[in-house]
C-alpha cells in the first residue's frame, strides 16, 4: 500500500483542512502515513446507505461527490449534501463502523486521499495524540451539526438566567475519587494527574449547577445525590450517582443545551474546561478516552436526531432516565481491542439534551 510519507505540498494541503487543524506539525506525519492517494472516477460509488463505515476521504482538486439519502417511506433518494475540493467525506468511520446515513457518488472525478478506518483505529488504540486531536475536531463538527438538528426538532428557549459559578479549592482524595466507578481502573499516574485537576464540590440543598444557554465552564461527575436535567422548562431526566454530564459543551466550547440542578444535598467532582484542555494537551489517557467516548455518543445521537427529522408531526416519547455508569476504563492500555472499549463506553451519560427524543437507555443524555 502506497501511503504519503514526506510530501510538503500534501502536508500544507492537510494543514488547511479543519479536521486536522488541531494536529501539531511534529505530529502530522502520523496522519500523513495513513493517507493513501486514490483516483476517483465520475459515477463511482464510494459507499452506500446502510453499509458499515470503512474509510473516509479528503477531496482533491476538482473533485465533487454527492451524498443522497432515502427518506423513510419513500423509494427515491434525495441529494442532501456535496463534498468538494478540500473537504472531507465519511469521517464518522473514524469513530465507529456504524451504518452510513447516505450514498456517496462521485460527480466529478480526480485525485483524493483515503484513510482506512481500521488503520486510524489502530493509531487511536495506541493512544496516539494526533489521532485524538482528529477525534476532538470530529466532536466539534458533530456538536455543531447536532445542535443545529436539535434546534430544527424542538427550538430551545435559553433564558437570561445565569447561575453562580460553583468552584472549590478542595481536591479529592484517592478514596473520594474511587467513589466514581471509572476512576478505579485508571493507572496510578493517570489518576494522580487527574486528581490534581478535579475540584470537590458539596452542596447542602437544591442548587443550580448551570443554566440552558450558559457558556460551558466544565464537566461534572456525580458522586452522591441526584441531578435533574431540564430543557425549555421541561424535565428530561434525573441523573443518579455514577453519572458524568456537561462534557460535550466543554469539548466544543459551546453553550449549554440544558439546565442541571441538584434536587437536594449532593457531592460532585468538577473538571474545569481549561484543566480538561491541559490534561488533553499533556496526553492524559482519561482525557483521550473522554474524547473518544463523546465522539461515539455524538455519532449515535446525531443518527437518532436525523431520523427524527424525517418524521414531522409525529410525537416523540420522553427520554428515559440515565443509568449509573459501570467501571469503564479497564481497557486503558495500548492495544486494547476497540469493541471492548466501545461496549464499556456505551453506558456513560453525557448531558446534550435532545428534548423529548426517544434514545437508547444505555446511551445517556448529551450536553
Amino acid at each position: 500500500m502506497s501511503h504519503a510519507s514526506s510530501n510538503p505540498a500534501l502536508e500544507q494541503f492537510i494543514k488547511s483542512i479543519p479536521l486536522f487543524s488541531l494536529v501539531e506539525p511534529q505530529e502530522l506525519m502520523d496522519i500523513l502515513r495513513l493517507m493513501r492517494p486514490v483516483q476517483v472516477e465520475a459515477g463511482q460509488v464510494l459507499f452506500r446507505e446502510g453499509e458499515p463505515g470503512k474509510a473516509m476521504w479528503v477531496m482533491g482538486k476538482g473533485v465533487e461527490v454527492s451524498v443522497s439519502a432515502t427518506p423513510p417511506g419513500q423509494k427515491r433518494p434525495v441529494v442532501v449534501a456535496y463534498a468538494r475540493e478540500g473537504e472531507v467525506l465519511g469521517e464518522m468511520a473514524l469513530v465507529d463502523d456504524g451504518p452510513r446515513s447516505g450514498t456517496a457518488i462521485v460527480v466529478q472525478g480526480g485525485h483524493a486521499h483515503e484513510i482506512d478506518a481500521n488503520e486510524f483505529h489502530a493509531l487511536r488504540d495506541g493512544f496516539n495524540s494526533a489521532a485524538f486531536k482528529v477525534l476532538r475536531r470530529v466532536c466539534v463538527d458533530l456538536c455543531a451539526r447536532l445542535r443545529a438538528t436539535n434546534e430544527r426538532i424542538v427550538p430551545g428557549k435559553p433564558t437570561s438566567v445565569s447561575t453562580p459559578q460553583l468552584s472549590s479549592t478542595r481536591r479529592p482524595t484517592p478514596e473520594v475519587m474511587e467513589q466514581f466507578p471509572p476512576f478505579k481502573a485508571l493507572p496510578a499516574t493517570v489518576k494522580l494527574a487527574l486528581g490534581q485537576k478535579l475540584q470537590l464540590v458539596e452542596v447542602a440543598e437544591l442548587t443550580p449547577l448551570f443554566a440552558e444557554g450558559e457558556v460551558s465552564d466544565g464537566a461534572w461527575f456525580l458522586l452522591e445525590g441526584e441531578v435533574s436535567v431540564g430543557r425549555n422548562g421541561k424535565t428530561l431526566a434525573n441523573l443518579p450517582p455514577g453519572t458524568m454530564f456537561g462534557l460535550v459543551s466543554a469539548i466544543d466550547q459551546g453553550t449549554r443545551s440544558a439546565a442541571c440542578v441538584t434536587t437536594g444535598p449532593a457531592r460532585l467532582l468538577k473538571l474545569n474546561d481549561r484543566d480538561f484542555d491541559s490534561l488533553f494537551a499533556s496526553g492524559n489517557r482519561f482525557a483521550f478516552q473522554l474524547v473518544d467516548l463523546v465522539a461515539r455518543q455524538l455519532v449515535l445521537h446525531l443518527r437518532q436526531a436525523n431520523a427524527m427529522l424525517s418524521l414531522p408531526g409525529k410525537p416523540s416519547p420522553v427520554a428515559p432516565a440515565s443509568k449509573p455508569l459501570p467501571s469503564l476504563l479497564e481497557a486503558a492500555r495500548p492495544g486494547a481491542p476497540a469493541p471492548q472499549v466501545a461496549k464499556q463506553f456505551d453506558e456513560l451519560d453525557i448531558d446534550f439534551a435532545l428534548d423529548e427524543i426517544q434514545i437508547d437507555p444505555d446511551a445517556g443524555i448529551l450536553g
